[in-house]
């Protein structure tokens, strides 16, 4: 029996070792990653992804830590054992505090282990009910119809839970071991398809989408005051719907975008500055209008991990993929915004933006692709993936994707990819900003309001920041 084809995308990644020892594998990719560090170094400074406020990021670890420290293990083994027959049971492992939650390991005396997993509330703009919701119907969804491989999902809390966890998940504790640096970044679950896009949630005995969208980026524009939910509410409508349209989606991202910019106090520090950031967000959008495919607007909406870091892949001492975890961020997406790991020879956006570089990584993808293909063909009788992401890796296609979700990502794209070809290049980046401000007076308007300098130093000095 063949696998399902869920199943294809993971084995093609353990595949890609061939010809080579798991040892000498790894060794070539650190050497990579050294590589991709000095090219870093050498960078011009640019905002990264993640929270460009200091201020609001500083007060919301305050929050959490304070929460954490809140937190006893008698409650946790309380908690733990009221699941488990009222059997006592021990931490057997320190604690790990991740970007949302805080992950507790118990085992009792018959051997089981399990995780318990605590969502950490400052962190996120939306009740974690809502999003552990999500994350449930997806890992029970993969058990039921793919093999890749999960924790079992042994209890889910949704608000509901006794108290002080109101929301919770107790999980199985797969053993292996953890990577420590960011390898990985996507995985394509490409033959589950879905007539909108959204977030995923159970319906009696059936998954379908039924939440709109809430992503990384999102979070943290409404955790810094930037009010992402009204611009999304523009184009689903109230309560944050399901879309059915990809092109609506695309012009929510890029809507999402001038919103980050326009709202974002931080990121923001002269009025050059500013200019460069609305230019580069305005040559991007023209950029995606042509990326983009209108045939593909009704579908097809595919299933995507949405935070696949390295730390969420637990692999055994022969460097197979032994458990994929932290499913939170799982979503439907249009297909075209589906793209392969970039981790194959950089693990920098900015450093993929460099043409050079992306040229490198394609060369690094067609074998990974070969592999995919060859898979594809004898288990399904087609090549359906590899033929999609063929087309798509033209014109720097897999860094547009992942572009679209982030705003500063859409500035490094500009800055990096479009620039270089952009008309009346040889003026430079500053002539090129000239000229299009001058083009529509209108334009300093926002400019003049992503600037905020002043009050912002003003909170830095007040936290000790400046």
């Amino acid at each position: 029996m063949s696998s399902p084809p869920e199943r294809e995308y993971i084995s093609s990644l353990e595949a890609l070792y061939g010809g080579k020892t798991s040892s000498e594998w790894w060794r070539d990719a650190v050497a990579d990653l050294e590589k991709a560090q000095a090219a870093k170094a050498a960078a011009p400074a640019k905002k990264q992804h993640g929270y460009r406020d200091v201020v609001v990021r500083a007060r919301i670890h305050r929050e959490r830590d304070v929460i954490v420290e809140s937190i006893k293990e008698e409650d946790i083994r309380r908690l733990a054992s009221s699941y488990h027959g009222n059997d006592s049971c021990v931490l057997f492992k320190p604690l790990i505090r991740g970007s949302f939650n805080v992950c507790y390991f118990v085992e009792f005396a018959n051997g089981d282990r399990w995780v318990v997993r605590v969502p950490l509330r400052p962190i996120l703009a939306i009740d974690p009910a809502d999003k552990l919701e999500t994350e449930v119907a997806v890992m029970r969804l993969l058990a039921a119809k793919a093999t890749i491989p999960i924790p079992k999902v042994h209890f889910a809390a949704l608000g509901d839970g006794p108290a002080p966890f109101p929301s919770f998940l107790i999980l199985e504790y797969i053993d292996g071991q953890k990577l420590d640096y960011k390898q990985f970044r996507g995985l394509a679950l490409r033959r589950l398809e879905f007539p909108a896009i959204g977030r995923l949630v159970k319906d009696g005995e059936t998954t379908k989408v039924g939440k709109g969208i809430f992503t990384t980026d999102i979070n943290i524009q409404h955790l810094e005051n930037s009010a992402p939910f009204d611009v999304i509410q523009s184009h689903s409508g109230p309560g944050n719907p399901p879309l059915y349209s990809a092109n609506e989606y695309a012009e929510l991202l890029l809507d999402l975008a001038h919103n980050g910019f326009l709202k974002s106090r931080s990121a923001i520090e002269t009025e050059a500055q500013a200019e460069e950031f609305l230019y580069h967000l305005h040559v991007f959008r023209e950029h995606a209008h042509g990326w983009l495919d209108r045939s593909l607007d009704q579908g097809p909406f595919v299933l995507i991990h949405g935070d696949l870091e390295i730390f969420n892949l637990v692999l055994d001492d022969d460097m197979n993929v032994v458990s994929v975890l932290d499913w939170e961020w799982s979503r439907v997406v249009p297909v075209q915004l589906v793209y392969p790991p970039l981790w194959l020879n950089t693990m920098h956006f900015k450093t993929l933006c460099l043409g050079s570089q992306y040229y490198e990584y394609i060369q690094v993808f067609d074998e990974f692709l070969a592999i995919l293909r060859t898979q594809e063909k004898e288990k399904f009788g087609n090549e359906l993936l590899a033929d999609e992401w063929t087309e798509r890796k033209k014109d720097s296609g897999f860094i547009v994707a992942q572009a679209m979700e982030y705003w500063t990502a859409m500035d490094w794209f500009a800055y990096r990819c479009i620039g270089i070809k952009a008309p009346g290049r040889l003026r430079g980046l500053r002539g090129r900003v000239d000229a299009f401000i001058q083009e529509d007076p209108a334009r300093k308007e926002p400019v003049t309001k992503a600037v905020d300098v002043k009050a912002y130093q003003a909170e830095l000095e007040k936290e000790g920041m400046s």
